[in-house]
């Protein structure tokens, strides 16, 4: 179900939706859905992140609620430096490197 938002811009943020609406031929409306989208998945892999390095989570868990596969929330963690060389991390990174 969608619903209709009223939502006010500055002109800068007004600036900015109106180039993207252009450059990629689409209305203003779907220039700002696409932005909430964005917005949405990156916030949902930082609290996911952030829920792992806190130990509330598994890896599976938080690429679950970040909407991820496993092995792309394991990217995440090693370009984040997140996963180390503990025993719990070099056994995931080795399975990792097997399933590559």
């Amino acid at each position: 179900m969608s619903e209709a938002v009223y939502v006010r811009f500055n002109s800068e943020e007004l600036t900015f939706i109106n180039s993207i609406s252009k450059e990629e031929k689409i209305s203003r409306s779907e220039a700002i859905k696409k932005l909430v989208d964005y917005a949405v998945q990156k916030l949902k892999i930082e609290k996911s992140l952030t829920n792992y390095k806190d130990g509330k989570v598994s890896i599976r868990e938080a690429a679950e609620s970040a909407g991820l596969r496993y092995f792309q929330f394991f990217d995440i963690l090693a370009k984040e430096n997140i996963i180390g060389t503990n025993a719990e991390h070099t056994e995931l990174l080795l399975h990792y490197l097997d399933d590559a």
